[in-house]
């Protein structure tokens, strides 16, 4: 999938392609040394928003310095946490309608998984501080 012109990947963080820049979202992955950029976030739970910000912003400034990296976005099964969060980032971005859609339409029709989690992910473009 491709984000402000950006090729963006997810899945779980243990399939992190080599040379990928990730952001890991399961705090038990083995692999989460590899990882850029890390935002704990427990199975089927929902990231603290100022926690969540503080990633995006770190990830939306990576993305514009090196806009022809991949980005890789990963937790344990790369549906609910992982969905969560690109549905946010997608919102930021601006993508036309709902977030939680295009995430499905884009990465997998499992995405974003408990109804808190779509809750979370479709008002994330209307918080104050997004």
């Amino acid at each position: 999938m491709k984000l402000l012109g950006v090729r963006l990947a997810a899945g779980p963080f243990t399939a992190l392609p080599e040379g990928a820049f990730g952001l890991c979202l399961d705090p038990h992955a083995p692999n989460r040394d590899a990882a850029a950029l890390t935002l704990d976030i427990v199975d089927f739970g929902l990231p603290d928003p100022a926690a969540l910000r503080a990633t995006l912003d770190a990830l939306k400034a990576a993305m514009a310095a090196e806009p022809d990296r991949l980005f890789y976005v990963g937790c344990k099964a790369g549906l609910g946490r992982t969905g969560t969060v690109l549905a946010c980032l997608a919102a930021e971005c601006g993508v036309e309608g709902d977030p939680v859609e295009w995430v499905r339409a884009r990465h997998d029709p499992r995405a974003v998984e408990t109804p808190a989690q779509e809750e979370f992910a479709r008002g994330w473009a209307a918080r104050p501080e997004a």
